[in-house]
């Protein structure tokens, strides 16, 4: 892998894979660079595949602190300045969108050529105040008190307790098994103080004001079986100006792990997304 020291000496490290426009994928919360293993591979014919891990993850330095989502967008930032040339297509996944919401909020688009958003809700928050609408539109599907349930086990060193739960619900019943243990594994390699902390930065915010901000092309991918509710992801796209939005049913692997599971018709959404022709 190659690697990127970052402003405060964290050295992240990506894989990399392919020609033509610069392609970020951005991972999850407890997730790895490695689970993008079959978009580096579909997708590097057309484009410059960078797979980066984020600070805390697979094979990143792991600091004590940073793991909020405006360190994580600097980081981003750093990448796409230093390693992609100062402009690229980024796609995200789950808490990546939060990363790439926070990237929107605080450089406005400066270096995205294209934004891909896969599954993620603008406040997973249950807030007593929102009626029905409002809890369908945002997404919001965790109890305050449930967010810190599992902030609290994370940093107590219950991750094998809570991880693989979470896992159970972010993939269809036809998943492989060689493909859970898989992304179970990737997700063993995060310590569960830092899992912790990013949890509650990547749970806990609100990122409704920032879809209608964006200004630049995005799609936004949903699974219909997921636990982020379609409908979130969808008003998401929404309410982003111009963006398009695609689903998978839950015969098409369409839970959280989409992109795992059924990796043709993912593979071949984005690329079509990403030149144009979608």
């Amino acid at each position: 892998m190659a690697s990127i020291q970052m402003n405060d000496g964290t050295v992240l490290r990506f894989t990399e894979k392919g020609d033509g426009p610069p392609l970020i994928l951005v991972h999850g919360w407890n997730q790895t660079a490695a689970l993008f293993d079959r978009q580096v591979s579909g997708l590097s014919d057309h484009f410059r595949v960078i797979a980066l891990d984020l600070r805390g993850h697979g094979n990143s330095d792991a600091p004590d602190t940073g793991y909020r989502m405006s360190r994580h967008a600097m980081d981003l930032k750093t990448v796409i300045d230093q390693i992609a040339g100062g402009s690229a297509n980024v796609l995200a996944h789950s808490m990546g969108c939060c990363v790439l919401w926070s990237y929107f909020d605080l450089f406005a688009g400066d270096g995205i050529d294209r934004a891909v958003f896969v599954d993620m809700s603008t406040h997973p928050i249950v807030n007593p105040a929102f009626n029905e609408q409002e809890l369908t539109h945002y997404g919001a599907v965790l109890p305050a008190e449930g967010l810190f349930d599992v902030v609290n086990g994370l940093k107590a060193g219950a991750a094998d307790q809570i991880v693989p739960g979470f896992i159970d619900g972010m993939v269809t019943p036809s998943i492989t098994a060689e493909d859970k243990a898989w992304i179970l594994s990737e997700n063993a390699r995060m310590a569960g103080e830092h899992s912790g902390a990013e949890f509650f930065n990547d749970i806990a915010a609100d990122w409704r004001d920032v879809p209608k901000r964006i200004n630049r092309p995005s799609l936004y991918i949903a699974g219909e079986a997921s636990f982020v509710p379609m409908t979130a992801t969808k008003w998401a796209a929404d309410n982003t100006p111009g963006s398009q939005f695609e689903s998978f049913g839950p015969d098409e692997g369409g839970n959280h792990f989409m992109f795992i599971e059924n990796p043709d018709r993912f593979n071949d959404i984005v690329a079509r997304f990403l030149v144009g022709d979608s």
